[in-house]
């Protein structure tokens, strides 16, 4: 033991001596996982709703190239496509038809073209968005446990597996229309853009509302189970001394505090930058709702072949289901907001001191003026109740562009 000891000295400076080891685990930890909305980012980024992605070099957020991409693409594809649509309806001697084709072809060329739009004018918004966040969950740490996991993501895997299927069922469905018709290629791979369109690009939004719902709705859960873990110090330090009291006021209170604030301004953040792009895609969708629902029902009266019912009612499902979807998904983060008052107010009765009530006051005022719920810019709330609207908004024209077609038959 004593030659061990000899052959191995200790003294104080042999750790200092040593070399650093070379491994930057935070670069690590940011490449893979450099926000909780890295899949939804991913797919905006290439479907051109996104004009910004995560530099791993500079540790920041630059310009995306794919929004030029998409651009091109709306030359190439998307024009001819819609003008070979409105011209093949213009023989129709259904009236009625002709400016339902054409209402749908306006609506879905204006949404497109505005989503690429918005993404640029909310460059800076987007960037400063995600990177508030990253210095938010890493400063505080408890309150964001969980927002990486896969369980979290599982309404936004499922939404892209919905896409794909949709996507793939109404190409196929178009292929087999376009081999009978003999319409030619370029007609093909026109309307596969379409298609690209409505079922990736124009839902990236919803997905968004519905990843950022299930992140700051945990959050707000973790802030809940927090005011509980303080209650129950709180009284416990009602039968100790009055500093035990104080310091709870003082110290967790106040990094509370803190986090509630920048999770709130977080949420207007988002709330700045989706509201545009709901006031774009909620419109869209029902009007495309009301349109695809028209062709539906007409086709199966008119027509014996199930290739136009199947895809027109596949095309109404994909309208009305981002509307359902992210009315669930918003409400559900009022909802855990509105969970806070009740231990808030329990802890400020428990306080003994005027200061520290005044303080607790605050952030339940805080608190209860945030408006968690997704907005269209001032028009409209998306949450259960606009759902129902739009339902019965649907319902009514459909009855009416119904009434039309069979007069004018």
């Amino acid at each position: 033991m004593h030659m061990s000891m000899n052959m191995f000295p200790h003294r104080p400076s042999t750790l200092a001596e040593l070399p650093a080891i070379p491994i930057d685990l935070e670069s690590f930890v940011v490449r893979t996982y450099p926000t909780p909305f890295v899949h939804i980012e991913r797919w905006s980024k290439v479907w051109g709703c996104l004009s910004i992605s995560y530099s791993y070099p500079d540790r920041c957020w630059k310009m995306s190239p794919f929004l030029t991409f998409w651009v091109v693409c709306f030359i190439g594809f998307n024009l001819p496509c819609f003008y070979d649509c409105i011209m093949s309806s213009i023989g129709s001697d259904n009236s009625i038809t002709l400016y339902v084709t054409i209402l749908i072809v306006a609506v879905m060329s204006i949404s497109a073209v505005a989503m690429h739009v918005l993404s640029l004018i909310y460059y800076d918004d987007w960037a400063k968005f995600l990177e508030r966040w990253m210095i938010f969950e890493r400063k505080f740490r408890t309150l964001t446990t969980g927002v990486h996991s896969y369980r979290l993501a599982i309404p936004l895997y499922v939404g892209f597996l919905i896409c794909v299927i949709f996507f793939i069922v109404n190409i196929l469905n178009e292929l087999r229309f376009n081999l009978i018709n003999n319409d030619g290629i370029g007609r093909m791979l026109s309307l596969v853009y379409v298609y690209v369109i409505y079922s990736f690009t124009l839902s990236m939004p919803i997905l968004w509302v519905v990843m950022v719902s299930k992140v700051f709705a945990l959050c707000l859960c973790h802030i809940r189970v927090e005011l509980e873990s303080i209650i129950e110090c709180a009284k416990f330090g009602e039968t100790c001394t009055p500093h035990i009291q104080k310091c709870i006021a003082s110290g967790d209170l106040i990094c509370l505090e803190e986090a509630v604030l920048e999770l709130r301004r977080i949420i207007r953040a988002f709330k700045a930058i989706i509201g545009p792009f709901m006031l774009v895609i909620v419109p869209h969708h029902i009007i495309s709702l009301i349109c695809f629902l028209y062709w539906t029902l007409v086709s199966t009266l008119d027509y014996s072949d199930w290739y136009f019912p199947l895809s027109f009612g596949l095309l109404s499902i994909q309208a009305i289901a981002p509307i359902v979807c992210g009315a669930v998904y918003s409400e559900d983060i009022q909802t855990q907001k509105e969970t806070l008052i009740k231990p808030l107010l329990i802890l400020k009765g428990t306080m003994k001191e005027h200061e520290e009530k005044v303080k607790m006051a605050t952030l339940i005022d805080h608190v209860s003026r945030t408006d968690a719920q997704i907005e269209g810019c001032g028009f409209f709330i998306l949450n259960k109740g606009m759902a129902t609207t739009v339902v019965n908004t649907v319902v009514t024209y459909l009855v009416v562009l119904i009434q039309f077609y069979g007069s004018g038959r």
